[in-house]
């Protein structure tokens, strides 16, 4: 297997492609609801928040995170663990 080359975003799809489908990882969209130090994410698909006990950053993903910031995060179901991967944004 070759190392995956390019940014962070490239690497995850060519890592993606080559270990197929994960159907206990799902990425979702979530907004910032409080900043960091108490940090707390709300989900698009849940009408609850996440805290800072249920989250692991990258640590990119933590530079200049604010309030109604939107993240992109892999979501672990069966381990009850969620993982900020980056900030999202459009352009």
């Amino acid at each position: 297997m070759t190392k995956p080359q390019g940014n962070g975003a490239s690497q995850l799809v060519q890592l993606m492609r080559l270990h197929g489908h994960n159907k206990d990882i799902t990425f979702e969209l979530g907004t910032v609801t409080s900043a960091p130090p108490e940090v707390s994410i709300r989900l698009d698909s849940v009408e609850f928040d996440l805290d800072k006990s249920d989250l692991i950053f990258a640590s990119r993903a933590t530079e200049s995170l604010q309030p109604n910031d939107r993240v992109i995060v892999a979501c672990d179901e069966e381990h009850k663990v969620f993982y900020v991967i980056d900030k999202a944004v459009i352009y």
